[in-house]
């Protein structure tokens, strides 16, 4: 029996050779990245494990004082003792993952380096194109000037503005845009921090913000690494909402920007540096506004003298 000639899709007969020239192996970098949202992911779910544990041992504790009997008091106790030893594998499993990310981000940043490094080169070689073109266009153009000099001729104005034009169309390559701002706020704040995004736009910046960049159905984690991955840099809007300590994405936002060694800028709403330094010390060493002292539009004309100009600006 022969190779076969074609495969089946969907009822319909594709070529392999179709097939081979449209799959295309994935990079090792992008395979580092999806490893790191698989193992934040199950980093997620075992600290909601560890919160579950804790919940259940903060409620089962009291009760064996209350017990009736003392068969009831040592059975309670041997349930507590159950809850503890499964509150410390849990621990230990999200430590092991910490060192997996820990592991995984370091690969993520040597891949990245080592990218860059290749775009610096192909930089190099097409800077060194460009002069190779422009050398040889000066020539050209020394040649007209001269033929042009014995045939007592000039370059019309539009001429002229037509080779301005093309040289500057030569010399300008398209910039890969990003995110200028990663924007972590508590869910209650939503109107705020809107009012903060559409502030940050009019001046020209990108803001990457959750209720306009992951779609119903997408999910919540590989959506927000992905954002913090593309910002050049994040903003915490600090309010009482946001260090409510049963809220838990801003609590993995912020983590998760200090561990991608972003620069972070607190905008604090409601609370006083003393607050935040008691939320997280990491959080409160860092220079913030507060809108007690500005309002959203000088916050705004601050941010963007800090970060520099836009990337959509560019």
């Amino acid at each position: 029996m022969g190779p076969p000639e074609a495969a089946v899709s969907s009822g319909h007969m594709l070529p392999l050779a179709f097939l081979s020239e449209t799959v295309r192996p994935m990079s090792m970098l992008d395979q580092h990245r999806r490893q790191m949202a698989r193992e934040r992911e199950k980093r997620l779910r075992l600290s909601k494990d560890v919160q579950t544990i804790s919940r259940r041992l903060s409620e089962k504790r009291p009760k064996i004082a209350k017990a009736a009997t003392e068969s009831t008091s040592k059975s309670r106790q041997r349930e507590v003792d159950r809850l503890e030893r499964d509150l410390l594998r849990a621990e230990g499993k999200v430590v092991d993952h910490d060192k997996a990310i820990a592991t995984l981000q370091n690969k993520i940043d040597k891949e990245e380096d080592a990218d860059q490094k290749k775009r610096d080169q192909i930089d190099v070689l097409r800077q060194r194109d460009r002069v190779r073109r422009d050398q040889v266009v000066d020539r050209d153009l020394d040649s007209l000037a001269e033929t042009a000099s014995t045939l007592s001729a000039r370059l019309t104005e539009v001429e002229a503005f037509s080779l301005s034009t093309l040289a500057r169309a030569v010399a300008n390559d398209p910039v890969r845009r990003q995110y200028d701002v990663f924007l972590s706020f508590a869910t209650p704040d939503l109107t705020a921090a809107g009012n903060l995004r559409d502030e940050l736009h009019a001046r020209g910046l990108n803001v990457w913000m959750v209720d306009a960049q992951v779609g119903l159905g997408e999910s919540l984690v590989t959506g927000i690494d992905n954002g913090i991955g593309s910002s050049r840099c994040g903003i915490c809007f600090v309010t009482p909402a946001y260090v409510n300590p049963d809220r838990f994405w801003p609590r993995q936002e912020l983590a998760a920007l200090i561990m991608g060694r972003k620069r972070v800028i607190p905008v604090i709403s409601g609370l006083g540096f003393d607050e935040v330094e008691a939320f997280s010390s990491l959080l409160g060493d860092r220079k913030g506004l507060s809108t007690d002292t500005h309002g959203l539009d000088e916050i705004a004309d601050l941010i963007v003298k800090s970060v520099g100009g836009g990337t959509s600006g560019a």
